[in-house]
């Protein structure tokens, strides 16, 4: 394990893959703001990391706003997120949802998350911040390591596609890391959005395209479903903790399950633990568990459960000494494959956004003659009736992405986010502890053994825990698991520092992290 720090005056960046990186901050470098740096790595990751996003894929994004002597900074929520295809009955899936194939596929929703985001807040054209990611689909770049794994783990499914298996296992065998990766057909696509702009995508022939790829296949989406597909800006919720405000997503989001962690830890006096001690693992796994089991039926498609939440939410702030609400614990969220990028500008406004396809390479399939990987995201719901988040047409599925913003007293402390599937809150509570709570630095705390849950919801440690903690914690009903293993998750924080701001990744996944000095203009005017 390890951690990367930068730091810069003119901003800093933290994502997924060092090109997405390097973008980001080259747009900040040329006077862009947070947003339009942000999108523009975001689209880059789309083309280096297939097997987490894609253009087929769903992202949520949180703005801070910096304020003035008048007011306080704000913070706002873009949920980017995809409906499943009006033809999604539940009659459609008696044997319960698929989890590969082109039925597994929801409409997808980044691109249109992109447009609105840059609509309201860009600087630059979307056009210009799509030059990137043209020029690596088209050029190609060497694969990393992590990339090659993700293949492996992934063969047989890719196998099953000739277009996916042609484009990731040449010859029948995987991609070497190193090797070069070019996109022709998804650079071609790209390019078209470029010149025609993202309606093309919705409304126009890749609609067209990709609903006829997906229908060739059995799939069940259709070109009204892409034309009437609309992002949400909603109002984020938060909570406090050890004097600062936490701020994520509401449903469709898991982001209420981070906020209830810590609401609990705030009551057990958190602060008083030794972080590296059983006392911090096991406070901090019981209110995991709570917090999943109080959030059992509030995720699930905003229409019918945000409100709900919200309710839930203050209740909780408000019942300092009580405890939260259990109800019956859900099935354990599905989702294994995502990625993030955070940025910070010269004028401190930050954004943490997350995208994904949810599991590695999504449904297994690249839509011929796009390159586009589609996603899996139906595996987010369940066939059970009674539930709000039962599969039906036209709902958003329940989402393990959380990104997170902190501010203390109307000032930005950081902009974070990691992937890491149903540990993705866990991880976040952990390192928010550690930071806000105990004190330890943020190098420290990404780089500490970090704790988390299977997928049954068990506990988990990393193998690299010291002992005698190690012993100590297995002694309660632990066990162990590779360091970075899915559910530990790759931190990416930026944040404010004297003199300008800092930028960590964490190496337990492809993370890179990087800063620029100054910008040639005011980013945001």
């Amino acid at each position: 394990m390890g951690v990367q720090i930068a730091h810069g005056a003119g901003g800093v960046a933290a994502s997924g893959h060092r090109l997405a990186t390097e973008a980001a901050l080259a747009v900040l470098a040329r006077g862009g703001n947070a947003i339009d740096a942000a999108i523009c790595g975001a689209l880059v990751l789309t083309v280096t990391c297939p097997y987490a996003c894609s253009l087929a894929g769903d992202m949520y994004m949180l703005l801070f706003e910096p304020g003035d002597a008048s007011w306080s900074g704000a913070v706002s929520g873009l949920n980017a997120t995809g409906r499943a295809p009006a033809a999604a009955t539940l009659d459609r899936f008696p044997g319960g949802m698929p989890r590969e194939g082109v039925q597994s596929a929801t409409v997808p929703g980044f691109l249109a998350g992109a447009k609105d985001a840059l609509d309201r807040y860009g600087t630059l054209s979307l056009s210009e911040l799509l030059a990137p990611a043209i020029a690596l689909a088209e050029g190609g770049f060497p694969i990393h390591p992590y990339f090659t794994k993700n293949i492996e783990d992934r063969r047989a499914l890719l196998a099953k596609n000739p277009a996916a298996s042609a484009a990731f296992l040449p010859n029948g065998e995987p991609l070497e890391a190193g090797s070069w990766f070019v996109q022709r057909d998804l650079a071609e696509i790209l390019r078209l959005i470029a010149r025609d702009g993202v309606e093309t995508f919705y409304r126009g022939p890749i609609a067209s395209r990709i609903v006829a790829a997906s229908k060739g296949l059995g799939g069940l989406l259709a070109e009204s479903d892409f034309a009437e597909h609309e992002s949400l800006w909603q109002r984020p919720i938060s909570g406090p903790f050890a004097g600062h405000t936490v701020w994520t997503m509401p449903p469709n989001s898991y982001g209420v399950t981070l906020l209830l962690q810590l609401i609990e830890l705030e009551r057990s006096r958190i602060g008083g633990s030794e972080p590296n001690s059983l006392e911090f693992i096991l406070d901090g796994f019981a209110a995991r568990k709570s917090s999943y089991a109080a959030a059992a039926k509030l995720i699930a498609d905003p229409g019918l459960t945000e409100e709900k939440t919200r309710r839930i939410l203050e209740m909780a702030i408000a019942d300092s000494e009580g405890s939260i609400l259990m109800d019956a614990p859900p099935p354990e969220a599905w989702s294994s494959s995502t990625t993030n990028i955070v940025v910070i500008d010269a004028n401190g406004w930050a954004v943490s956004l997350i995208e994904s396809i949810s599991t590695p390479f999504g449904a297994g399939i690249v839509l011929e003659g796009t390159g586009i990987v589609l996603n899996n995201r139906m595996g987010g719901f369940n066939t059970d009736p009674a539930s709000p988040n039962c599969v039906g047409p036209n709902k958003r599925p329940a989402h393990t992405l959380a990104p997170c913003i902190v501010t203390r007293d109307g000032a930005l402390t950081m902009s974070i986010g990691t992937p890491g599937t149903v540990g993705q809150t866990c991880t976040l509570t952990q390192f928010l502890a550690r930071v806000l709570a105990c004190g330890e630095t943020p190098a420290h705390a990404i780089d500490a053994a970090r704790w988390s849950a299977d997928f049954q919801g068990n506990l988990i440690v990393e193998d690299s825990m010291p002992e005698p903690l190690k012993s100590t914690v297995l002694a309660h009903g632990a066990r162990t698991m590779p360091n970075g293993w899915i559910s530990f998750g790759s931190i990416k924080l930026a944040m404010p520092v004297p003199g300008g701001f800092a930028a960590y990744a964490d190496d337990r996944r492809s993370a890179f992290a990087g800063g620029i000095q100054e910008a040639t203009k005011e980013a945001m005017q």
